[in-house]
């Protein structure tokens, strides 16, 4: 269920690279949890904007003059490395987005307004975070679609012996997270070989915190005709 950190890991240095961490609470060393919320800045990160308010300042793709042509150059070239990073075909397949939630409700306003129709189904799980959850409960409401859930077990694992009697022929989509905020739970690489089997259907790895750890594929495990990737949550859709 949890995965152990690799011992090889020199976790202060990791600290290092963040100043925030330096700071103190009540006394201690500042130990923060809330990176779902509002994430921390490592030094790179900060240099980077640094530079780029002092040297490359100005709209993207919305002017002719010598800074908007380097603030639109840098800002491809950051999509560039993302697909490299995450595996991507191309660097068309990456949209930057505010964040986590308008990530997801982009999903359920676009696709999910054009594919799910009254009667179909709409698979989650029991520990998911609000941001997916919410979205498809509004786009349930729209559309007179149903949403099912997977179970969780006591120990906080999913109960994925149900999972094959959740996949049924109205199933349209199945929307489930990663790492759960709230139990730490990986669910992602149990879940995916299962329903490809039972169902047929590919499925995307989370491009959210896990790729904070190590690098995450945004290639599908077959076409990518029924796959979309999502942030906090993989979106499987039929």
């Amino acid at each position: 269920m949890h995965k152990i950190a690799a011992k090889a890991v020199d976790w202060h240095a990791v600290r290092e690279d963040f100043p925030i961490l330096r700071e103190q609470a009540h006394g201690h060393p500042l130990i923060y949890f809330d990176s779902a919320a509002t994430s921390q800045k490592p030094r790179a990160i900060i240099d980077a904007l640094r530079r780029y308010y002092e040297h490359e300042n100005a709209n993207v793709h919305r002017g002719l003059h010598t800074l908007s042509s380097r603030a639109t150059e840098a800002y491809e070239k950051s999509r560039q490395r993302v697909a490299e990073y995450v595996g991507a075909a191309s660097a068309d397949e990456i949209i930057f987005t505010r964040g986590t939630t308008e990530s997801i409700n982009l999903v359920a306003h676009a696709w999910g307004g054009k594919f799910i129709h009254e009667g179909d189904v709409i698979l989650l799980t029991e520990m998911e975070h609000h941001s997916n959850l919410v979205p498809w409960q509004l786009l349930a409401e729209r559309t007179g679609a149903r949403l099912r859930f997977v179970p969780v077990r006591d120990d906080g694992t999913l109960d994925l012996e149900q999972l094959s009697s959740l996949l049924t022929p109205e199933l349209k989509l199945f929307a489930f997270t990663h790492i759960s905020n709230s139990l730490g739970t990986i669910r992602a690489r149990d879940i995916c070989p299962s329903m490809c089997r039972s169902w047929d259907v590919t499925t995307s790895p989370s491009p959210d915190t896990k790729c904070v750890a190590r690098p995450a594929s945004a290639r599908f495990m077959d076409e990518p005709r029924s796959s979309i990737p999502c942030p906090r949550g993989t979106v499987a859709a039929k």
